[in-house]
């Protein structure tokens, strides 16, 4: 088996062609042309991570997050990208092709705090609306919260929430187009304070759950995925943690 034979298989489920004008997904270090035997599934390309690699025996490392966003001048000898590359491992990145694929982030994040009848939003390519039953901005939060671990801020100007609309990771910006759609509650990862003071002034409310927690669930979803379409390689989870550090 080829690396190229789980490109191929992500590409045909999550088109890296589909993915942000902005966004680097795809190879970014390596060969598609390896033999694999072993892949590491993790949120981000850390150092942890390509250590963890090479104590498996990965021949790669599959990431939500891409390693390069942007092009680089040098490479220094303490740069990921150096590390990256003196490691002989694969990396290969699904980023915002993922995020919006049939069964990919966004999904992940709805079924996870029990989102349903999802469809898409016509404002947005990466937003999704959905219905719960109905709950009060306290009690969604408190959902989230035991849903995804982590902390949940937001804002609180409606009675009840039953219309959610949601996009993982940074999607604070896309505040207004849930506005638009007529949801009752956005839940994304991050937001900034204008997008909250906006939340309050279109009584939209706004859940700002973790970055990382609003994505991290789609690699152990991936992780069975693929296990069930390539039974002969072998395919594991790195358990990393956010980041963040609260007190």
């Amino acid at each position: 088996m080829k690396i190229k034979d789980i490109y191929s298989y992500l590409d045909s489920t999550a088109p890296f062609d589909s993915a942000a004008e902005w966004d680097n997904c795809g190879l970014a270090v390596g060969s598609l042309e390896c033999d694999v035997e072993r892949v590491v599934v993790a949120l981000d390309v850390t150092d942890d991570v390509i250590d963890f690699a090479v104590e498996q025996g990965a021949q790669l490392v599959l990431t939500h997050h891409p390693l390069l966003f942007a092009p680089v001048a040098q490479i220094e000898a303490n740069s990921l990208v150096y590390k990256a590359v003196r490691s002989g491992v694969t990396f290969i990145a699904a980023h915002t092709n993922l995020d919006k694929a049939a069964g990919g982030v966004n999904d992940c994040l709805a079924q996870k705090v029990g989102i349903s009848n999802l469809r898409q939003s016509e404002a947005d390519e990466f937003l999704k609306i959905g219905v719960i039953d109905p709950c009060t901005p306290q009690e969604f939060a408190l959902r989230v919260k035991n849903a995804l671990g982590g902390k949940v801020s937001f804002t609180e100007n409606n009675t009840m929430i039953k219309t959610v609309a949601l996009c993982s990771g940074g999607g604070g910006d896309l505040i207004d187009a849930a506005h638009r759609e007529g949801a009752d509650a956005f839940l994304t990862g991050e937001a900034k304070h204008h997008e909250l003071l906006y939340a309050n002034h279109v009584s939209t409310d706004l859940f700002v759950a973790g970055h990382y927690e609003t994505e991290v669930i789609v690699c152990e979803a991936l992780c069975d995925r693929l296990s069930q379409r390539f039974p002969e390689i072998e395919f594991v989870l790195y358990k990393g943690s956010s980041p963040v550090n609260y007190i």
